[in-house]
This record gives C-alpha cells, structure tokens and sequence, in this order.
C-alpha cells in the first residue's frame, strides 16, 4: 500500500504540476482535463491513497513552485473540489467573443 500511495502522489504531482503549467503560460486548461484530475482526486480519496485536504495543499504548493503566485481568488474554477458539478455555459460563445 506504501508504494501504490507513493506511486498514486507522483502521478497526481506530475498532473498537477502540467496543469499548473498551462495556467502559468496563460492557457486555460480544459474542463475535460480538470474533471479528469478531479476523477483522479476521488479516486484517490476512494482508495484511501489521499485525502481531499492533501489533495488541495498539493496543488497550492505546486501553483506556488510554478507560478511565484499564491493559489487563490486568479485561479477559481482551476479545480472544483466541492464536487458539485459546474455550468460550462460561459464556453458556449466563441472564445474571440468571449475575450473582448
């Protein structure tokens, strides 16, 4: 179990950190790729690998080492991790639209 735990934060590091990426390079990640990390997240927590606070100070402390930033109000909506489903209808517009 010490190494499936091990095993599962180093995957869940490396997502993070790519997604972190992104963000720091001004992409938005996608919300397939955010609802796949979330998936990842609760898969964790299931299996006892992780828990959801560990989950989130992992990502904060990845934003930080990736951007020199604080992980906050710039990044809402980077991961949901109220589990509620979230409206994507802001996507619906064409993003030249919606970058004006």
């Amino acid at each position: 179990m010490v190494n499936q735990r091990s095993d599962f934060l180093t995957e869940l590091e490396s997502r993070i950190a790519r997604l972190c990426r992104l963000s720091h390079e001004g992409f938005k990640s996608s919300p397939v790729d955010r609802h796949r990390l979330e998936g990842f997240i609760q898969a964790g927590v299931f299996l006892g690998l992780t828990t959801n606070t560990e989950a989130q100070a992992l990502l904060e402390r990845m934003y930080r080492e990736i951007t020199g930033k604080p992980f906050g109000e710039a990044v809402a909506g980077f991961v949901d991790w109220s589990g509620d489903a979230n409206s994507y209808e802001h996507y619906e517009a064409p993003a030249y639209l919606r970058n004006r």
